[in-house]
């Protein structure tokens, strides 16, 4: 991978840590369509590096629905790095880690009358999830007020929270956050007892900060953080794995 331009990065942590990762725009980069995404060769091997140094410890945190997250990271079965898709909503691990309460997903008559709202209105896309869906309007940022709006209309008096995103706007189940999966993750192997790091660029991922935070780790923010986006975040991940699989060997041989 290309090595980062950027020397006032994030100290790097040692092989006591836990990473957490958003996927889009944290590892690569923001594309006009959620399915236009070119996701770099060698971010599937570089997860796996990262996950044998921290036996397990490292999590791909992402309001991406499950299978499309698996399929975009090239996940292998058994997946040696755990899920946290939707927002935090569906957990997938390996390591026996419990899955989240299941919440109820919104009704067919809701989907349905996004999906119209959507195919009225030139320039916005209708993403579907297990437990919501997100209306996009990055192709028509003029309809952004509109589209949360009609959400939030949706949405009023319910169990169900609308979230601003990416030149977009999501309607979730309330109580499910990234931070809520973070706090989960942490009392379980491979997680408990580490130090969290989690790292992201949207105001979704700001409570996976906060939690990670109140473990005594730390967030970071792309790009305040990471002014180079994804490629900075890759290239720091990079020499992570590096110097954990150095410090490795020096054990061994010791």
């Amino acid at each position: 991978m290309q090595q980062t331009e950027h020397t006032d990065l994030p100290p790097l942590p040692d092989r006591q840590a836990a990473l957490f990762l958003d996927f889009d725009g944290t590892l690569i980069d923001i594309a006009p369509r959620p399915d236009a995404v070119i996701v770099p060769p060698d971010l599937p091997v570089l997860l796996g590096r990262l996950a044998r140094s921290l036996d397990g410890a490292v999590a791909i945190v992402t309001g991406r629905a499950l299978d499309v997250a698996r399929a975009l990271t090239g996940a292998p079965d058994p997946c040696p790095w755990t899920f946290a898709a939707e927002h935090g909503t569906v957990l997938a691990a390996s390591h026996g880690i419990p899955p989240l309460p299941e919440p109820a997903g919104p009704p067919r008559e809701w989907r349905d009358r996004a999906a119209a709202f959507a195919d009225a209105r030139p320039g916005l896309l209708l993403e579907e999830k297990t437990y919501g869906f997100v209306l996009h309007f990055r192709a028509a940022p003029e309809r952004a007020e509109e589209a949360t709006a009609f959400l939030r209309q949706m949405a009023e008096g319910s169990a169900f929270q609308v979230i601003p995103a990416h030149a977009a706007a999501e309607l979730r189940p309330k109580g499910s956050d990234k931070g809520s999966a973070v706090d989960w993750m942490m009392r379980h192997a491979p997680f408990a007892g580490r130090i969290p790091v989690f790292i992201g660029d949207d105001v979704t991922d700001e409570d996976g900060m906060r939690a990670a935070r109140a473990h005594g780790g730390a967030g970071y923010r792309v790009p305040e953080r990471f002014p180079g986006g994804p490629r900075d975040v890759r290239a720091w991940l990079t020499q992570l794995a590096e110097r954990l699989e150095a410090t490795a060997v020096t054990h061994g041989a010791a």
